[in-house]
């Protein structure tokens, strides 16, 4: 968490500084920048930067925590749904929603992982759980398996779907969205998912 002096400044301030953080983070890497080449990045000097950050791992737990909020919001809400065509609809939209956020915001794309996957899993997994069970009571899920692995698997795929999509995104390629609903639809027993 930043330190109080960080909050003092003005949010279009703290938001450059954030911004610029993201950016470095995610052309290096969280487990690779150093604390210098990223406040480097920020424009502030490193004396600013202990006032407003306790070090290196504060500045990458705020700028981590800033890109999973991002990314919740993008996600929003799973709504129930009373039979397989909102269902896929909903999912859909979801997609589209997180897919327009992630190609207008690629540092979030790179940061997926750390951010919202791995660091956030409770508020990730929970969000899995609402479709899975959604799912399975209105007969769209129909995989004979324990739910919990059930939520367990969907959240591997999904974080390979990301990092597949990262990998294509980087190389000028444009991933094809229906091999990920073709998997996720394996996956769940799902017939022909996304194309209701």
């Amino acid at each position: 968490m930043p330190l109080p002096r960080f909050s003092r400044l003005p949010a279009d301030e703290q938001r450059r500084i954030l911004d610029a953080a993201r950016a470095a983070f995610a052309a290096i890497g969280p487990d690779r920048a150093t604390y210098a080449d990223v406040i480097a990045s920020t424009g502030i000097s490193k004396s600013s930067a202990y006032n407003y950050f306790d070090g290196r791992d504060d500045l990458v737990d705020a700028v981590l925590d800033d890109v999973a909020d991002r990314l919740r919001s993008a996600l929003g809400t799973w709504d129930p749904q009373s039979d397989a065509a909102s269902f896929w609809a909903q999912f859909a939209a979801i997609t589209a929603r997180l897919e327009q956020h992630l190609a207008t915001q690629p540092d979030d794309l790179a940061l997926i992982d750390p951010a919202f996957l791995l660091r956030v899993q409770a508020g990730f997994r929970d969000w899995i759980a609402a479709v899975i069970d959604n799912g399975i009571e209105i007969g769209v899920i129909t995989v004979d398996c324990d739910r919990d692995l059930l939520v367990t698997a969907t959240g591997a795929l999904l974080r390979g779907i990301d990092a597949w999509w990262l990998d294509r995104t980087k190389s000028g390629s444009t991933p094809d969205p229906h091999q990920a609903w073709l998997l996720l639809g394996n996956l769940w027993g799902a017939e022909q998912p996304g194309a209701h």
